[in-house]
């Protein structure tokens, strides 16, 4: 048995979950990746991935399952009621139920980087929420409805919307710089050759989610290049990012024409590119955006908030000092 107190984090997102494995002094055990886990998207194999890592980890380090004081698995839909149920029996079956807790990823990334349970968190990867607490605790958020529920902006977004302009504009494709670009990153990222085996392939349904959300940093890195098109694609995802932070400002009555605070997480919004068009869409409503990010992965914060919720007591600050290089 450990002489510590043992805990494992997990963020479980859309394209990508990470699993580590630490001590309630801060120190990192182990460390594992695996695909995306996101419950509202890849049902069942989400679960199985969340489980296989848990496994893996513990084998990997020579421990039982009785040797870990605390689980906490934060996964992005995580509101898809019926997947999180199937997760909580087997969580039952393994006889970690009592030591565990499941949440929104979101919830973990915001005790990393607003460990007094205040501020405003931006969180754009493959999917997008805006989440804050106000003074009573109360969880305030707009977008993370689910990326076929109206959220705009996100990682998937931006590979979804690319793709339309290239089937929109198909006869145009040899003939215009910028749709031959998308074209070719398109057909490498389905391995296709033509528009014909694109369509049967996205009439199998095969993989669709995964590949327009991989294609969504293709869009920044294209856009950054000079292709007009991606561009367009970016400033309309700015545009509505930040009418989500204005929104959230207004129902958390910070005043615009100030200096504002903003935490965020998620490859999308820590893209300087990204970052640096979302600015020029608030240019005018803000004297001075300070943006806080974090190095720390978000399975740190899962962990913790189960620890804490076990009685056990995990600094932040050790966390983050025994991860810096």
């Amino acid at each position: 048995m450990p002489d510590k107190k043992i805990i494992i984090g997990i963020d479980g997102g859309g394209t990508k979950t990470r699993c580590v494995l630490f001590d309630a002094n801060g120190n990192t055990i182990d460390v594992l990746k695996g695909s995306g886990s996101n419950l509202y998207v890849y049902k069942q194999e989400g679960i199985s991935i969340i489980l296989d890592l848990i496994n893996s980890i513990l084998k990997n380090n020579k421990l039982s399952i009785l040797d870990v004081d605390a689980f906490g698995i934060a996964i992005a839909g995580i509101s898809d009621f019926d997947q999180k149920e199937i997760l909580l029996k087997e969580l039952d079956r393994l006889n970690i139920t009592n030591k565990t807790i499941l949440l929104s990823d979101v919830e973990a990334s915001y005790k990393i980087l607003c460990p007094n349970n205040t501020g405003l968190l931006v969180n754009i990867g493959t999917g997008i929420i805006c989440f804050a607490k106000d003074e009573n605790a109360k969880i305030i958020k707009e977008a993370g409805n689910g990326h076929d529920k109206g959220d705009l902006g996100s990682g998937y977004w931006l590979g979804k919307e690319l793709f339309y302009k290239l089937i929109l504009n198909e006869a145009l494709v040899f003939e215009d710089e910028d749709l031959n670009q998308i074209f070719d990153i398109t057909i490498d990222h389905f391995k296709v050759e033509t528009f014909r085996d694109l369509y049967s392939k996205i009439e199998k349904g095969d993989n669709l989610f995964y590949q327009l959300s991989l294609m969504g940093e293709d869009t920044i890195k294209l856009a950054e290049s000079g292709n007009d098109v991606a561009l367009s694609v970016i400033q309309e995802a700015t545009r509505y990012v930040s009418d989500y932070i204005l929104r959230m400002c207004e129902r958390l009555d910070i005043l615009t024409s100030n200096d504002i605070i903003i935490a965020i997480n998620g490859s999308v919004i820590k893209n300087d590119f990204y970052r640096q068009l979302l600015e020029e869409a608030l240019q005018f409503d803000f004297n001075k955006i300070h943006w806080v990010s974090s190095s720390i992965s978000s399975a740190y914060g899962a962990g913790m908030i189960a620890a804490n919720y076990n009685d056990i007591n995990v600094s932040v600050k050790n966390i983050i000092n025994k991860n810096k290089s």
